[in-house]
C-alpha cells in the first residue's frame, strides 16, 4: 500500500520492541506516519518511502535530495537490523544516512557494548534525517525527555549544515 500524501514517515518497528523504551512509541500516531510491525522470521513487505535511513547509505549531507519527500526507517536493536532488512521485499529504497558527528541526548545502557559509538536514539535519528531533507520540524521531539539536550549538543551541526529554521 502506497504512503498517503500526508505520511512523511514509514517506520518498520519491532513488535517486541519495549514501549517504556522506545522514542517512537509516544507519537506513533501522528498522521505524517505510518508505522507497521514486524516480528521474528516472517517475510515483510516493501518500503513505500523514497529513502531509507541506514548506516551504509549515501551521505545526506551531500547527496541530491531533489524528490526526496519521504523517510523509512527500521526500529529495532542494532543487532536485527541486518536479518530485519534482508527479510524486506525488494525493491529497496534509497539507502540514505546521517553524516558523522551527530550525538545521542538518550541515556542508554548496553550489556553487551555493542551499539555503534555514534548510536543514537530512533527519534534522533528520524529528526536529523527529516531536517537534511528538508523538514526542520521540532515537534517530532515534543515527547522526547532529552529533547532540549540533545537540540543543544548538536547545536553547531545544526549550523555547519544549515539545518535549524
Amino acid at each position: 500500500m502506497p504512503l498517503s500524501p500526508n505520511q512523511r514517515y514509514e517506520i518498520l518497528m519491532d513488535k517486541r520492541e519495549n514501549p517504556r523504551k522506545c522514542t517512537i512509541h509516544p507519537i506513533k500516531e501522528r498522521p505524517d506516519f505510518y508505522v507497521r510491525y514486524f516480528s521474528k522470521d516472517r517475510p515483510i513487505a516493501a518500503f513505500q518511502a523514497d529513502c531509507l535511513l541506514h548506516v551504509d547509505g549515501e551521505d545526506l549531507s551531500t547527496m541530491d535530495i531533489n524528490g526526496l519527500r519521504s523517510l523509512g526507517l527500521i526500529d529495532c536493536t542494532w543487532k536485527k537490523v541486518a536479518p530485519t532488512m534482508q527479510r524486506v521485499a525488494a525493491p529497496l529504497p534509497r539507502l540514505v544516512r546521517i553524516p558523522e558527528g551527530f550525538v545521542t541526548a538518550y541515556a542508554r545502557r548496553n550489556k553487551e557494548g555493542k551499539d555503534p559509538d555514534e548510536g543514537l536514539a530512533t527519534i534522533e535519528a528520524l529528526f536529523i534525517a527529516a531536517a537534511f531533507l528538508g523538514f526542520w520540524d521540532e515537534t517530532l521531539l515534543e515527547k522526547y525527555y532529552f529533547k532540549e539536550e540533545f537540540l543543544t549538543l548538536n547545536e553547531a551541526l545544526w549550523q555547519k549544515y544549515q539545518l535549524k529554521k
